[in-house]
């Protein structure tokens, strides 16, 4: 009932403002079609071949963990989830391996960063490699924090309880699906449906943002948070623009904003790794403090 509710208000108020939702969806489409189908559709391609010639690997960990890697952190959102979803479904990661790797590698590509976020947005007030390294350096100490309390846990099991450790590496071991010729999902159509998706989220971050900017009486400070939680393109142009802040500030939230994401790649997130047993719960709180991780280093050195 309560669903109901709410898609009747959401109807009314985008019949009552529908130049408004025009707008937003124009702006998301426009964006979606210009600039992320002919950077993320061919590497989803790339991704689905990749992760279906996974079995003629004989270390098919080390090569899903490194094929996971690679075109999540060169390729930006969701592929780096979406490839590390993938393999989790077929058994060659844990999900204890998937949780630890999806906030690291799925993050905005190195080209958006470098050209849109450096050199548009902060007229190169800050280096790429700079940029770089105030995003990942959370992340990497995440990691690094998880993979020492693993090894703490895994050996604490292993010295006093030797009967429990078996089952415990069972239980964080992932059993391989037998995944057939006959049951490969179609790479083609699979690509464009996931591509579908992230337009289409990107399309309603869009329409949100917009109906931010007609709060009547938001301050400005307020619109830029706003807009940045919700999308990380249009957001961090509002931040770059917004001129309460210190141009300190600005570039900090500008970099803070860039590492979290936006709600928009949270939901590609969450929508790229359903049916795999990955937590978007424990994604979004380690993105959330490698964010404020983020904000503060770029505060601290520029």
């Amino acid at each position: 009932m309560c669903t109901i509710i709410l898609c009747f208000v959401i109807l009314v108020l985008f019949i009552t403002n529908n130049s408004v939702v025009i707008s937003g969806a124009s702006c998301g489409l426009m964006l979606w079609y210009n600039n992320v189908v002919p950077v993320l559709l061919p590497f989803m391609l790339l991704s689905n071949i990749m992760v279906s010639r996974t079995g003629r690997h004989t270390n098919k960990t080390s090569y899903a963990i490194i094929i996971t890697l690679f075109l999540g952190i060169f390729c930006g959102y969701p592929l780096g989830a979406k490839t590390a979803s993938d393999f989790v479904k077929r058994g060659n990661i844990s999900k204890l391996t998937g949780n630890i790797l999806i906030p690291l590698c799925n993050n905005s590509s190195p080209m958006f960063i470098a050209g849109y976020i450096v050199h548009i947005l902060l007229n190169d007030q800050i280096t790429f490699p700079f940029a770089m390294l105030a995003i990942y350096i959370p992340y990497l100490t995440f990691v690094v924090l998880a993979l020492l309390i693993y090894k703490i846990v895994q050996d604490k099991y292993t010295k006093y309880y030797d009967g429990i450790s078996v089952k415990f590496h069972r239980h964080i071991k992932h059993s391989p699906e037998n995944i057939s010729a006959s049951n490969e999902p179609d790479i083609i159509m699979d690509s464009v449906t996931q591509i579908t998706y992230v337009g289409i989220y990107i399309m309603i971050c869009s329409i949100i943002i917009e109906f931010i900017k007609y709060i009547p009486g938001l301050p400005l400070d307020k619109l830029a948070l706003l807009s940045g939680i919700t999308e990380i393109t249009n957001g961090t142009h509002i931040v770059s623009t917004c001129n309460v802040f210190s141009e300190q500030i600005k570039t900090a939230l500008v970099m803070a904003f860039t590492s979290f994401g936006g709600i928009s790649a949270i939901l590609q997130t969450n929508k790229v790794i359903s049916h795999s047993g990955l937590s978007i719960l424990s994604y979004i709180i380690i993105k959330t403090i490698c964010a404020v991780g983020t904000f503060y280093i770029t505060l601290l050195l520029i």
